[in-house]
């Protein structure tokens, strides 16, 4: 959950940003954030002091660049759906066209009109998701933490819960 929302303030699209910037994270890792310890107040607490899950190597710069954005604990410094929408479509786009180019697994961008960050950026997916595959196949189980499995209906029930025994978990300004 969005950290204001967390403080109680009202959901927005830009709540949904933030939701969005942890799916981004979960595919950098193939579990949810925070999948390892409880969803209790003290998370919830961590989470509006400004924690995020911890960047997760070989992730292309431009994903972390954009996930951070999403993230952002002031809720107007993230960007819109349209925004969002537009950055992903273009990588989308770059990514087919470098397989379809690279069918047999060269390096070269043939497509003129692309920039050579943008360009930087689609060999990072690539290699990343090359990476990923085998670190997968290298991985061993991964412990999770019994109230992780809380959905974040469960962890509001949980904190109001809380909050009315007098444990003041959520964060008011």
């Amino acid at each position: 959950m969005a950290p204001e929302i967390l403080r109680k303030k009202p959901y927005t699209p830009a709540s949904d940003i933030y939701s969005f910037s942890m799916i981004m994270w979960e595919f950098t890792l193939g579990i949810p954030p925070f999948n390892h310890e409880a969803h209790d107040c003290h998370l919830s607490l961590s989470i509006c002091k400004g924690r995020r899950p911890e960047i997760i190597k070989n992730t292309p710069k431009c994903y972390i660049d954009l996930m951070k954005k999403c993230w952002d604990s002031d809720p107007s410094n993230r960007p819109t759906i349209i925004m969002l929408e537009n950055i992903l479509s273009e990588w989308i786009r770059g990514i087919s066209e470098y397989y379809r180019i690279n069918r047999d697994g060269n390096y070269l961008f043939l497509v003129l009109g692309i920039n050579n960050q943008f360009k930087y950026d689609m060999l990072e997916f690539v290699e990343a998701d090359k990476t990923l595959m085998q670190e997968q196949a290298n991985t061993s189980i991964i412990q999770y933490h019994l109230q992780a499995y809380y959905t974040s209906r469960k962890l509001t029930e949980i904190l109001v819960q809380e909050e009315t025994q007098g444990l003041d978990c959520i964060i008011e300004d």
